[in-house]
């Protein structure tokens, strides 16, 4: 298992500046978002010259890239920022297969509709994947699809039942098991079920790991907490998953201010390397 990081945790810097600084708290991995990470406009490094220069200074590091960040709205209910998810998220499909990266990653849209609205937000969603595999296909990148318990690829079953409508090998799934934990769950019992049930229906599909750790407020909303002090199980977790894939990424996501080097010895010891 290798440990990584967010590029953009540590703000935006150039390339090699943030590839210096990752390396230097002892990740060996990144996500990228270049609007994100990068000083300058995402379109300055998505030429062909750009992306090298991209590659090169994180290889130089010794940090790999198994996920390049396009944040979309991947079941928008406006046909229009519909279809301008669909081609910003093709574009950085072929931009990773020249950055070298794992995956182009992306959550599904929050769903704040009534539940009979579930199947139309499903199907836009269906479509959208659609879209994104056969670009994958065509150019050998791959789509990293991330489940979250209010977005509307909700639970491991209906994740499960997407990559049944969309079976390819160019589609995988990206898991952050606390996304998956229902707001104003808190038990770790909770989260070892969400994980077996991700990890039976969908576990040799799952292409990178996010880890990240909170508590819910008292409205029910999630807020981030330092590794080890919020109510996520993770030493139980990574060691489960590392069992599951040994060659599985784990990136920190929101890595707390000051503790870049702290949690990841933290997350080494959980993962038990």
């Amino acid at each position: 298992m290798i440990i990584g990081m967010r590029g953009h945790d540590f703000g935006r810097m150039e390339p090699d500046r943030l590839a210096e600084a990752i390396a230097s708290h002892g990740y060996r991995a990144t996500q990228l978002a270049f609007g994100k990470a990068f000083v300058q406009s995402p379109e300055t490094y998505m030429t062909e010259e750009g992306l090298a220069s991209v590659r090169e200074a994180f290889a130089a590091r010794g940090i790999a890239v198994p996920v390049m960040g396009c944040y979309v709205s991947a079941s928008d209910r406006d046909p229009a920022k519909l279809e301008a998810a669909k081609a910003k998220f093709a574009a950085h499909l072929r931009a990773s297969v020249k950055l070298g990266a794992g995956c182009v990653g992306t959550e599904t849209t929050h769903f704040t509709f009534d539940e009979s609205e579930r199947e139309s937000a499903y199907a836009r969603l269906v479509d959208f994947t659609r879209a994104a595999v056969a670009v994958a296909e065509a150019c050998g990148a791959t789509v990293g699809i991330e489940p979250v318990a209010y977005h509307t690829l909700a639970t491991p079953e209906l994740t499960r039942r997407l990559l049944d409508d969309m079976p390819s090998e160019h589609l995988r799934v990206i898991l952050d098991t606390a996304n998956l934990v229902p707001p104003g769950e808190s038990r770790p019992e909770a989260q070892h079920d969400l994980l077996e049930r991700a990890l039976s229906l969908f576990g040799d599909k799952i292409c990178v790991l996010h880890v990240k750790d909170g508590v819910w407020n008292s409205e029910n909303k999630w807020e981030n907490r330092p590794l080890g002090e919020g109510i996520m199980d993770w030493p139980t977790l990574l060691p489960r998953l590392r069992a599951n894939n040994d060659r599985l990424c784990a990136l920190r996501e929101d890595v707390w201010p000051g503790r870049a080097d702290e949690e990841c010895a933290i997350l080494r010891r959980w993962a038990q390397l």
